[in-house]
């Protein structure tokens, strides 16, 4: 689950929306100011059998706003270079 978590926000298209995160000692503190609408925290998931438990963290102003403005962005045809490139 953790594998293909890290690979959905490196190398998809969700890339600028999903974070992933391999601390031990992340605090929700730690993201302040993310531009993400998620970021997993790798370290509390809970995989057993069908059924995944996961924390996803945000800052829900910072986050959202940047979030905004990149679906003003894909509705406005304008593309920004993100890394890594798929």
């Amino acid at each position: 689950m953790n594998n293909y978590l890290r690979e959905i926000s490196l190398k998809s298209d969700l890339q600028n929306q999903v974070d992933y995160t391999a601390s031990n000692e992340i605090v929700s503190t730690d993201l302040v100011g993310s531009r993400y609408a998620g970021v997993v925290d790798s370290q509390a998931t809970i995989v057993d059998g069908d059924r995944a438990v996961l924390y996803v963290w945000y800052d829900n102003e910072f986050g959202y706003s940047c979030q905004v403005v990149r679906v003003m962005l894909e509705m406005a045809g304008i593309t920004v270079p993100t890394l890594p490139v798929k």
